[in-house]
């Protein structure tokens, strides 16, 4: 939902003209994606290693950053992209990449108390699995002549727990050691809905065709 909006905000303009002005023909958007990947592998790193080392602070506002950065690499590889025109590759690396650092946060801050935080843990990749098998199969069936609309090399179906949910989420999961057990219910509970949601959209969008 956030990015949807944020397509529409005069932030947009912002990051077009930030992006044009620092990467537009020096760097490739998949070379963003892969320092945005690399980038938050470390995130998730740091907070693995707040549970096992002494500077547990340093290593949490360490993560923060990390993440931070990652995320916003993200968002300007996806700019990018859209200057230099998507390619099916650069599309299917982004979502590789961000459910890859999405994961391993969850696994790092499930491993710092895994008595506690197992469950929740568990429901959330679960989640997270379900959620992306129906955005792809969806994606995958749509035409090539919708894609248009969405601007993505598969056809997107927005929802309530979209990238920029999912980074706040993780960001206050983060953040907030004694609430991450709520959290990552909460978490887990909004893309199970999401995935449901984009289930009931698929019956509406492939019903006229199956009959």
């Amino acid at each position: 939902m956030i990015d949807k909006w944020l397509s529409k905000t005069k932030l947009n303009n912002f990051f077009e003209k930030l992006t044009r002005k620092l990467f537009l023909e020096k760097i490739s958007a998949n070379t963003i994606t892969l320092i945005a990947l690399i980038t938050g592998l470390l995130s998730a790193l740091s907070i693995f290693l707040s549970g096992l080392l002494i500077w547990t602070l340093e290593l949490i506002i360490c993560a923060i950053a990390l993440m931070l950065i990652s995320f916003f690499l993200d968002v300007l590889d996806g700019v990018l992209a859209r200057l230099q025109g998507p390619t099916t590759f650069g599309g299917i690396l982004d979502i590789f990449s961000d459910r890859t650092v999405e994961v391993f946060i969850i696994v790092s801050i499930i491993s710092i108390d895994p008595i506690d935080l197992m469950w929740p843990g568990i429901v959330s990749l679960s989640s997270i699995i379900l959620c992306i098998t129906i955005f792809l199969l969806v994606g995958g069936n749509v035409k090539a002549e919708n894609l248009n609309e969405t601007k993505k090399v598969i056809y997107y179906q927005s929802g309530i727990m979209e990238r920029s949910e999912t980074f706040i989420f993780l960001l206050l999961t983060t953040v907030l050691i004694p609430w991450r057990n709520i959290i990552l219910w909460i978490f887990a509970l909004l893309v199970l809905i999401t995935a449901l949601l984009r289930l009931r959209d698929a019956y509406f969008i492939f019903k006229n065709n199956d009959n």
